[in-house]
């Protein structure tokens, strides 16, 4: 129940879907067709965290201005902080993809080392996501607070 439920918040396959996940976004491929389609989604999700760091840099201003003129305090700081964790996840997905070939790899199938990597971005990504909604709801609550 609870591995479902992370999987649907978290936009990925549950543990016992991801081996079918696996192949059907595999499916009919050669290892090097698969590695590369596995590779574009990376490549999407790495430029979807590319946008999202931006906003959260415009929202981090948005907290620095509300600060400045006493907004509410515990809701600015909190949403802050939101912002500040959203972008170390994104920051996390902007790093190289060579981590994965560090450790030998002999016998590993290519495709699947992408796709863990490709799961371990969606997660981020996500989690980044709601921390930035969170903290833009938390900056709207504290300017609601001044009408």
């Amino acid at each position: 129940m609870f591995q479902h439920l992370f999987a649907w918040v978290f936009g990925i396959p549950a543990s016992d879907e991801r081996e079918n996940a696996f192949q059907n976004a595999t499916l009919g491929l050669d290892s090097g067709d698969a590695v590369q389609r596995l590779r574009d989604g990376v490549q999407h999700n790495t430029e979807k965290a590319g946008a999202l760091l931006a906003g959260e840099g415009l929202f981090i201003v948005a907290d620095t201005f509300a600060l400045d003129h006493d907004w509410p305090r515990i809701p600015v700081l909190i949403s802050l902080v939101c912002l500040v964790l959203g972008a170390f996840l994104v920051m996390s997905i902007l790093r190289s993809t060579m981590r994965m070939y560090r450790h030998p790899i002999a016998g590993a199938n290519p495709a699947r080392l992408v796709y863990h990597l490709l799961l371990s971005r969606m997660i981020r990504f996500n989690l980044a996501l709601y921390l930035t909604f969170a903290s833009v709801l938390l900056l709207g609550i504290a300017a609601a607070s001044l009408v």
